[in-house]
Parts: C-alpha cells; sequence; structure tokens
C-alpha cells in the first residue's frame, strides 16, 4: 500500500468504535484500518496463522484482515502498538434493519464460529449483532479482536449479550408475533432479560428455551440488580457465599459447548408464519399489464446500464424484481421496503441463488434509519453511510406523499440531496391505487396533478427520459441532479 497515497485522503475514524478500548476503525474513504493495541495485535497475529483462519475467510464467514503499516505514519502510530486493515463491506446496516430470517442467520453464524474456534483454542469476548455484516444475503463476522485465546475453566462471556441481541428478539417474533425492530432501534443494547421474561410470560415459557434462558435469566439478574443501599448488608450475607461459588464455578469445555450447542438447537427451530401483507407476493400481483410491466422493466435496464455504478438503491423494492435488474450493471443494490414479509421473500431468495450484491433491509421509507447512539453518531442515518449514484423510487410516490402525508416537494428536496440519478415512477390521481388510498380521505394532494408533479422534479433534477405506463395513469422518469 502506498503510504503516501494514503496520507493525501482525509482519514475519520468511526464514531460507532470506541466501546472496545483495545482497538479502534479508521476509514479514509478505500481502505479500513483497526488501530489495536499489543494484546489484541499479538492475538490476531496467532488467530490469523490458524487454519481455522483461513478456512472461515475462505468460507466467507470471517471478514479477510492483514496487519498493515500505520495509515498516516506517526500520528497515529503512538497511540496504538499496531493496525490491522480489513477487507470492506459495501454497506453496512443494523440489526433492526433486518427480516426475521436474517437476524436468525446471523445469530447461527455467531454460534457456528464459537462453536469451531472454542475446540480449536479460541473464544469470542463478545456477542453483539453489530459484530455481524453482509455481503447481499451472506452474513460475515467483522470483528476480529473479538476472537481471544480460551481458557479452560470459564463459561463464555458473550452469553448476556447474545440473549439479548439475537435471541430475545427471535423468540418475541416467533412465540409471541412481536416486531423486534422498533425494541433494537430503540435500545442499542438490545432487549433486557426482564423485558424479554415480561412479554413471554404465561405457557410461553414452556416453550423451547424461554424457561432458561429468559425466565431463569431474568429471575437471576433481579435478584442481583434490586438490592438498594439498605438490603446491602443482608444481601451479602445470604447469597455472598452463592455468588463466589458461582464465580468460581470451573466450567468445562462440554458445558461451554453443550450451552453453545443448545442455543444453537434453539435458534434453529424458531420460525415465523409468512401471514398477508400487501406486497409480499408483488412479484406476481402487481396491477401492472404484461405489456406495461415490460415497459418499466426495460427502462430500468436501459438507464442502469449506462454506466457501472458502485451503489444503487432500490426504494420500496417490494420483492426485488427491479433490484435484480440493477444488480446487473452495479456492483452492489440496496433494495428497502417496509413491508418485512417482501423483504424476507427477496432474502430467502438471494439466499438460495447465491447472490452477493443485493441487500435486503426492512425500512419504513417515511422514517428512515436516524442518528442515534452516543453522541448521535455511534449508528449512522440510512442516508449517512454511504452515497448511491441511482435511486430508483418505482409506485412509490402516492405511498409517500398520500399515505405518509410527506410533501413531494420535501421528497423531491429529499432525493436531490443524494446527488444521484433517479428513476421515479409518477402514480396520477386517476390511477386504481391512488384512488383506494384516497378512500375516506379528503383530496389535499394537488402537488399529484401531472403538471405540478413534472414542475416539482424540474426544479431540482433535469429530466432525461420518460416512458408513460398503463394508459397514461403513471409515467416514468430518468432524472439527473441539477448542479447549482
Amino acid at each position: 500500500m502506498n503510504r503516501e497515497a494514503v496520507a493525501e485522503r482525509t482519514l475519520t475514524w468511526d464514531r460507532g468504535s470506541f466501546r472496545d478500548r483495545a482497538n479502534r476503525i479508521y476509514d479514509d474513504g478505500q481502505t479500513i484500518f483497526r488501530g489495536v493495541n499489543d494484546d489484541v495485535l499479538n492475538n490476531f497475529k496467532k488467530f490469523s496463522d490458524t487454519a481455522l483462519y483461513e478456512t472461515l475467510v475462505g468460507e466467507g464467514k470471517l471478514v479477510r484482515s492483514s496487519v498493515a503499516e500505520a495509515p498516516l505514519g506517526e500520528r497515529l502510530s503512538e497511540h496504538w502498538a499496531g493496525f490491522l486493515v480489513h477487507e470492506r463491506i459495501p454497506f453496512i446496516s443494523y440489526p433492526y434493519e433486518w427480516t426475521f430470517g436474517m437476524l436468525k442467520d446471523a445469530a447461527l453464524l455467531q454460534l457456528e464460529l464459537l462453536e469451531r474456534a472454542i475446540p480449536a483454542g479460541w473464544t469470542q469476548k463478545d456477542a453483539t449483532a453489530y459484530n455481524i455484516q453482509w455481503r447481499g444475503a451472506r452474513p460475515v463476522f467483522i470483528d476480529l479482536p473479538s476472537f481471544e485465546p480460551y481458557k479452560e475453566g470459564e463459561p463464555w462471556a458473550g452469553y448476556r449479550q447474545f440473549c439479548m441481541m439475537f435471541l430475545y428478539p427471535l423468540m418475541l417474533r416467533a412465540y409471541k408475533g412481536v416486531d423486534y425492530r422498533p425494541m433494537l432501534r430503540s435500545n442499542l443494547e438490545g432487549i433486557e432479560p426482564d423485558i424479554a421474561n415480561q412479554i413471554l410470560s404465561g405457557f410461553t415459557r414452556f416453550r423451547k428455551g424461554v424457561f432458561g434462558h429468559v425466565y431463569l435469566h431474568a429471575r437471576m439478574q433481579r435478584r442481583y440488580s434490586s438490592a438498594d443501599i439498605s438490603e446491602a448488608k443482608t444481601l451479602t450475607e445470604t447469597s455472598g457465599k452463592e455468588v463466589s461459588e458461582r464465580k468460581g464455578m470451573r466450567h468445562s469445555l462440554a458445558m461451554v459447548m453443550g450451552t453453545i450447542q443448545g442455543l444453537a438447537s434453539t435458534v434453529r427451530k424458531l420460525s415465523i408464519a409468512e401471514g398477508e401483507t400487501t406486497w409480499g407476493d408483488y412479484d406476481k400481483s402487481h396491477s401492472y399489464a404484461k405489456e406495461s410491466f415490460e415497459i418499466k422493466k426495460s427502462f430500468v435496464a436501459k438507464h442502469a446500464a449506462t454506466r457501472r455504478r458502485s451503489l444503487v438503491w432500490d426504494l420500496g423494492c417490494n420483492t426485488g424484481t427491479f433490484s435484480r435488474i440493477c444488480a446487473e450493471h452495479s456492483d452492489y443494490v440496496v433494495a428497502a421496503d417496509g413491508d418485512e414479509k417482501a423483504v424476507e421473500r427477496l432474502y430467502q431468495s438471494l439466499k438460495s441463488d447465491g447472490v452477493e450484491n443485493i441487500l435486503p433491509l426492512v425500512m419504513n421509507l417515511a422514517n428512515i434509519s436516524p442518528n442515534q447512539g452516543w453522541g448521535r453518531r455511534e449508528r449512522k442515518a440510512f442516508d449517512s453511510r454511504q452515497k448511491p449514484q441511482l435511486v430508483l423510487c418505482l409506485a412509490l410516490i402516492h405511498h409517500i406523499v398520500i399515505s405518509a402525508n410527506i410533501p413531494l416537494a420535501e421528497f423531491v428536496r429529499w432525493l436531490r440531496s443524494l446527488d444521484s440519478d433517479v428513476v421515479i415512477e409518477y402514480v396520477g390521481l386517476e390511477d386504481d391505487m391512488v384512488k383506494m388510498l384516497l378512500r375516506n380521505r379528503v383530496n389535499q394532494y394537488g402537488d399529484l396533478a401531472p403538471e405540478q408533479f413534472e414542475a416539482t422534479l424540474a426544479s431540482a433534477f433535469n429530466i432525461e427520459d420518460t416512458a408513460p405506463l398503463k394508459g397514461g395513469h403513471r409515467k416514468l422518469y430518468f432524472l439527473t441532479p441539477k448542479q447549482a
């Protein structure tokens, strides 16, 4: 790597990389660096020299990493014992944007890595879901400093975190139909045992894994966290011996492996019914005649193929028909929709086909993931992570303007802030879907009149190409951003 070339680029530290004091992530826009202390550096050198590391990297389950020179010479080297360089993940996502199947597969990857590492003399010191990212529909573990030598007799330190960030969300969805995403979005540390226990109550306690991993876990947490100062002496006297014994208890290799394998068995058996949603069958039940649908696909393919783009967003992707078209002409596609069933179907089909350049995400497009966490910088907003070069907004605008009551001008202003080319579909007031949305509503959506719609687009974009659909009730536009 050319040190001078790197130095010419702006190096920033990742604001979400601070909880583990032993290392920190830096990014110059092209290369991911990680400053590490002596222990992490030595552990990595030993671990990366094992057959297990090479096997896991070869299988795509660990991000490839290596020891690197200091990215800016002496300016950072005085703070760290050394540096690692990591293979870049195309687009960062968070567990509150994943489908049930994605969270389940991420959980199983976490457990598989442990199950294979411990017999080889290694373990992991934590189990945060943020350590797992995606290459399309394939999960990959990115936090190499999490690996450290396994010490006989010690329990798995990441058990509680695994329950809070993986097991409890999956159980809530599978056993109670509770959507875990708002809970994970509001609490970045996961779902507390006591909260999970309150929801997974009654006969649910007899479902697989609930009694041991939820009920007993919550009771233990309450027991050792609820005492106030006046009770401290009594608690010490009555439970001190038990705490001492518990802390001093040796966890044999068989016990640790049994816990991990038991968790994996529980997770594998968790499932959800598909249920009925509006757009889960979009690829079969859309309202377009065959000719119009083919025109729509050809229009998207035509403009996606004008040049190779590094990142495309398909907003309102449904089951991914147009995401797949764009993936043929771009490096990576982020396919987002608020309908979990549709995105789950897309994920499972991508997984089955081995597609690694389409990332499916569940997201309310009228309320995208915000900047949040410490200093509102720990977890980045969806539109702050990486700018796309092409955005698809197909059969979306009427839902934004009518269902979410967002003025068209506001949405177009947001699109323009992305500084991207856009393919957008106009859906007129005479369209059957719009008429259905307007039932029992006062029609205050003059901005969807064709002349007003086009004028709003033209205020921020150059209209480069158009194509009519559905007898003129809909229209496709290809836009490029106007420059100041």
